[in-house]
């Protein structure tokens, strides 16, 4: 009897294991909403190509080149086309693993989008990041400045990076590409060059400056 339970149980432990969640598992799983352009098939070849060391590309939705840039277990970055590229990334959570999908547009200069989902890829769409405004980009000096600062920057251009050894989500500014050269001299000094946000179990949190 103690022989059936030791086997049942090892049995279950390896089941679990063999489902454990990786980076990887959940780039084949994602929905369509997450990689639209990209089919599970062709995401399983992009693995083969990929852990094997070659560099062909695979051709998605619109006979464009995707490729996976590079993967471990806690992440994965991939071009989904010559003007995009995904970053899927695991964060530990007590109840669940939340996996963070940053989407990134050449636009021409680069900007992201983030997304939150559960490991069951249910969307959590409020309380795990609040998308920083002008405000937040503005240094203290730029104060007096703020109508002009409004009025050049409609909306800004960030590049998101997430380093999972640290838990930092880092905001690159790219506004400054974007405008016109006598908007940039004077308004590009009065902004961050970079906002940085640290996961604190449950959320993503600004560092203080």
């Amino acid at each position: 009897m103690k022989l059936k339970i030791f086997l049942f149980l090892f049995a279950l432990n390896a089941a679990c294991a063999a489902k454990a969640l990786t980076a990887s598992t959940a780039f084949v799983d994602a929905p369509a909403e997450v990689f639209p352009t990209i089919d599970r098939m062709t995401r399983l070849d992009m693995l083969d190509y990929f852990n094997s060391g070659s560099q062909k590309p695979s051709k998605n939705a619109f006979k464009g080149d995707c490729r996976i840039l590079s993967a471990n277990d806690s992440q994965i970055t991939v071009s989904t086309s010559e003007v995009s590229e995904v970053a899927m990334s695991l964060i530990p959570q007590k109840s669940d693993t939340i996996i963070m999908v940053i989407t990134t547009l050449k636009t021409p200069q680069d900007d992201s989008s983030v997304k939150f989902y559960t490991s069951s890829w249910k969307e959590i769409k409020k309380g795990l990041f609040l998308v920083p405004q002008l405000d937040d980009w503005m240094l203290p000096e730029a104060k007096e400045r703020k109508k002009d600062l409004e009025n050049a920057f409609p909306f800004m251009l960030a590049r998101c990076v997430y380093e999972p050894s640290t838990g930092t989500l880092t905001l690159i500014n790219n506004v400054g590409g974007f405008l016109p050269e006598e908007d940039a001299q004077w308004a590009g000094p009065l902004l961050r060059s970079s906002i940085t946000y640290r996961w604190n179990g449950k959320k993503m949190v600004k560092v203080n400056d």
